[in-house]
């Protein structure tokens, strides 16, 4: 049994792509065979190769589907995100297919494009990978949107947390403590709404709390040009005790280092919550939204997270955080025997939930269990089916057509 991910983002810097390195390495260490259908120019392959992981990568942009069965075997198991519109030729290969639920879109698992929507497709195929054990789920969001959206419960749902590799110390109770009057806060995430929103919320939150120290809040994105499209920090120059730098695009190996200089509490969620925590720095878990947060709205520490959750959506439920940004701060700034404790409290969560090489241990052997093979999708995704086929073929001829007599 091979392992096999695929991945369609060449160049993405974000939490995604920490959760396939993190998977690809641990398997690779663990004599797994891992295969990779992505970019032999990639982000993700030229990382791979920084750290001596040496697996085979099916270039997509060199990809000759019609021999992709010299490359994919029946014998082989695809850890899949998305039913991906290429998977129609690995139909007759035929191989086991595993789904990690590791987003918001569960319930769209059969969509098509255009918006179109296939819910009674998405609910038979949601039902056929639970009863042959091959749909691995994140965390507990898609367990609630399955009983939201298709009244459905998970009696006995397959967890595959988000994996980290943990040191074996707590870096932040070994590193010099900050002696000065100012207290370092960090937030990493790109530059999307969803994750913006919350960023928001935490900076207007800090710009009108009064604490003993000053704020120092560092900011990483992937793109400042987007940043600044929801905030400007010019607009925050005049907040007494708190200031706001941003950096763009820190490659995924720099960020410990960068934590472990710039951060006395960390604000997060997904995978940049866990990058904190594992080093020991206390990290406050929060959620997200593409709409403006309540202005009530309360905070919790990642410890205090159920069903691996690593941020809710405030668009679909409300939380029950009770803990105000004066809180935290103060607990911050006053209190040192307070912040090792948080700090014991958040390396031990991540220990305990999702250390990588516990969660890939597991991973190959419940993949073993999976039993959904590819062509059990065949009817329940419409980009395998005949007329989507006719469909692209039609347009693309029209387009064609259309671009050369633009040309006369």
């Amino acid at each position: 049994m091979r392992f096999c991910f695929y991945s369609d983002y060449k160049d993405l810097i974000g939490g995604y792509t920490t959760l396939l390195l993190a998977l690809i390495k641990e398997l690779y260490r663990q004599n797994q065979e891992v295969v990779l259908m992505n970019f032999k120019q990639g982000l993700i392959a030229d990382l791979l190769i920084k750290e001596n992981v040496i697996i085979e990568i099916i270039d997509l942009e060199n990809i000759k589907w019609n021999k992709i069965h010299e490359k994919i075997f029946p014998t082989d198991i695809l850890i899949i995100t998305k039913f991906a519109e290429p998977f129609k030729y690995l139909l007759k290969i035929d191989p086991r297919v595993v789904y990690f639920d590791i987003n918001d879109f569960i319930c769209q698992i059969s969509d098509y494009k255009y918006g179109i929507g296939f819910p009674s497709l998405g609910k038979r195929l949601v039902k056929q990978l639970l009863k042959k054990k091959s749909l691995f789920f994140m965390d507990d969001t898609g367990i609630f949107n399955l009983r939201h959206y298709f009244a459905m419960e998970v009696d006995e749902p397959i967890f595959v947390p988000i994996p980290v590799e943990v040191p074996k110390e707590n870096y932040y109770l070994k590193r010099d403590r900050n002696p000065g009057h100012t207290l370092r806060l960090t937030y990493i995430g790109r530059s999307v709404d969803w994750k913006m929103m919350p960023l928001i919320k935490i900076i207007e939150d800090c710009a009108t709390v009064s604490v003993s120290k000053k704020i120092n809040m560092s900011i990483v994105v992937d793109s400042i040009t987007e940043f600044k499209k929801y905030i400007n920090t010019n607009d925050f120059i005049d907040a007494g005790n708190f200031a706001i730098d941003v950096t763009e695009n820190i490659m995924p190996s720099a960020i410990s280092d960068f934590l472990l200089q710039n951060s006395d509490l960390h604000f997060a969620m997904g995978t940049a919550a866990l990058d904190a925590a594992k080093l020991g720095v206390p990290t406050v878990l929060v959620d997200y939204s593409v709409k403006k947060f309540p202005a009530d709205y309360c905070y919790k520490w990642l410890y205090e997270t159920t069903g691996y959750s690593l941020g809710k959506n405030l668009d679909k439920l409300s939380v029950s955080n009770s803990l105000s940004m004066k809180n935290l701060l103060t607990m911050l700034s006053d209190d040192q025997e307070k912040v090792s404790d948080l700090s014991k409290r958040s390396f031990n969560y991540v220990v305990n939930n999702h250390s990588v090489d516990k969660i890939v241990s597991n991973l190959v052997v419940i993949c073993r269990q999976a039993d959904f093979r590819l062509s059990n999708a065949r009817y329940l995704i419409p980009y395998y089916y005949k007329a989507h086929h006719i469909i692209k073929s039609t347009v693309e001829f029209l387009s064609i057509k259309k671009s050369r007599s633009g040309m006369q």
